[in-house]
């Protein structure tokens, strides 16, 4: 029979192993999460195709999910800055991407978007001058890059004295009020005339270049510092060439995507 000198020896001696056990394992190096969850703030624009291609991914990889959140690029862009759960970012201008920098590594060109003047198929327009007439048209804000590049399209064509009679926050907004026969006409991307061809006819600027937008993408840095294994391939099938050719029958322009 043990002695009760014996017993309190073996119990502070259990009692040493439990503690060294514990010190070791914390300082043991945490092992990297592999998240399977990938955040996305993409120009909402993008909508039709993302959605598409987020679903055809997921699909392919189950347990993945691909949470897109879409929307004006300026507003996506400050609550990037303000420290919104992002692992990629797609903007619809420079300027966009440039204003979330801080928070994103080495964006590079994407697509090209141009806005047109897009009315219904029934519409009687077929000139940007008929803007001058009785017409109720609008466009997205002069902060949004579908308004940035309408002002810049209007500049160049000239001769428009007519104002709309509202400024949208993104380019889904002044689609949707145009989609609804709200008004007569609206200046939206290219892009969404041809996913809505049924209904609307696009009529373009003289001037390609000052109605285009370049779009830009890139990772979050806090997306590569947590090795997220999974937004770094997202990133890459965005990129890919099957995306290109997606998103080139959709009306962007994928000659300058790297």
């Amino acid at each position: 029979m043990k002695s009760i000198y014996q017993r309190l020896w073996l119990a502070r001696a259990a009692l040493s192993l439990f503690f060294l056990s514990f010190t070791i394992s914390a300082m043991q190096p945490a092992t990297a999460v592999d998240s399977k969850s990938v955040n996305v703030f993409a120009a909402s624009s993008l909508q039709v195709q993302y959605s598409a291609l987020a679903k055809k991914f997921e699909a392919a990889r189950p347990g993945v999910k691909i949470n897109i959140s879409f929307g004006s690029s300026t507003t996506l862009a400050s609550q990037i800055v303000a420290g919104a759960p992002v692992d990629i970012f797609v903007s619809a201008d420079q300027a966009s991407m440039a204003a979330a920098k801080s928070e994103i590594t080495n964006p590079t060109d994407y697509v090209i978007n141009q806005v047109v003047l897009a009315v219904p198929n029934n519409s009687q327009l077929t000139k940007i001058s008929g803007l001058n007439g009785n017409v109720k048209w609008i466009q997205c804000a002069h902060t949004a890059p579908c308004g940035i590049a309408a002002d810049r399209a209007l500049a160049a064509e000239g001769g428009v004295k007519g104002s709309p009679v509202s400024y949208e926050a993104s380019a889904s907004s002044t689609l949707a009020k145009l989609l609804a026969g709200a008004v007569d006409a609206a200046i939206i991307f290219k892009t969404d005339v041809v996913a809505n061809k049924s209904k609307l006819r696009a009529i373009e600027f003289a001037d390609s270049q000052a109605a285009s937008s370049q779009y830009q993408i890139g990772i979050a840095k806090s997306a590569i510092a947590k090795k997220n294994r999974w937004a770094n391939i997202f990133f890459l099938y965005l990129k890919s060439s099957d995306i290109r050719k997606a998103l080139s029958k959709a009306g962007f322009q994928v000659d300058s995507l790297k």
